[in-house]
């Protein structure tokens, strides 16, 4: 009887929390019109502004091309703003005394971590799932088969980016931290993973910093399963190594609140 108090307790903490980021996002239209339109105004200006310079990188000839290079780090910078955004609210529900309490009952420390993760997770998603159509108007057609490999890589991509935010977002004491975190770490990742830039062709130093930048292999398999061709940098490497970054930012996740839930329930 116990264990089945448990685990409803679980679920409801889970529903609970996923309910009240979902909510807490509709109050706030305008999080979601900056992590889309950010990324979008970017991918115009940059695509138009770059179209003369760099052409037929994803085997378009024309002055799409690069825009079409592009749209892959573009749905990772919506993903990384819409978590950066929801991770916040894990300082104000830490700071307010909410997750404390949640995490003081019955409910395991894990549906907790996993009802952020979902709460947030699901939106930035979507947010940057919301950029994909963009390659039939550039004039990239994927197959059925491709698309789908796009949603995964999508979706893995939000999941790597969600834990690591959220991981970030505990160890923190304040928003100003965080905001000074997301400056020295999370955007310096999205500009080394060769978003914007032929990594393969780019000098070795940088060729090897975005080799090893995490962020680099989700956009990549991304990037692939749009075009169809094997990543030129990392080759048939980069679904592993996505596979790897997400499931190990999401167990760092659990395992970092969990130890945070005993150290302060202490």
């Amino acid at each position: 009887h116990t264990h089945r108090g448990k685990a409803v307790s679980a679920t409801d903490a889970t529903m609970a929390l996923v309910g009240r980021e979902w909510l807490r996002l509709w109050r706030q239209p305008a999080r979601i019109v900056a992590t889309v339109g950010t990324p979008m105004v970017l991918l115009i200006a940059l695509g138009a502004g770059f179209a003369g310079s760099i052409s037929g990188l994803m085997g378009v000839g024309d002055e799409r091309a690069y825009a079409a290079f592009l749209l892959p780090g573009m749905m990772a910078m919506a993903s990384l703003f819409a978590s950066i955004f929801g991770a916040i609210s894990l300082i104000e529900d830490r700071d307010s005394g909410l997750l404390l309490v949640v995490m003081a009952g019955p409910a395991p420390s894990g549906s907790v971590v996993m009802a952020k993760i979902i709460g947030i997770g699901l939106p930035a998603f979507l947010q940057a799932l919301i950029l994909l159509p963009a390659a039939w108007i550039l004039g990239v057609y994927p197959s059925l088969t491709q698309t789908i490999l796009a949603i995964l890589a999508t979706l893995l991509l939000t999941l790597a980016i969600v834990s690591v935010s959220l991981t970030l977002a505990w160890r923190v004491k304040s928003t100003q931290e965080f905001h000074a975190i997301m400056n020295t770490v999370l955007m310096p990742m999205w500009l080394l993973s060769g978003s914007f830039y032929p990594a393969s062709e780019s000098a070795a130093v940088m060729r090897w910093l975005t080799a090893i930048n995490p962020l680099s292999w989700p956009v990549e398999a991304l990037r692939s399963s749009i075009n169809g061709l094997a990543s030129p940098l990392l080759g048939s490497w980069a679904w592993p190594l996505t596979g790897v970054f997400a499931l190990g930012s999401v167990l760092m996740a659990m395992g970092t609140i969990g130890l945070g839930k005993r150290g302060k329930l202490s």
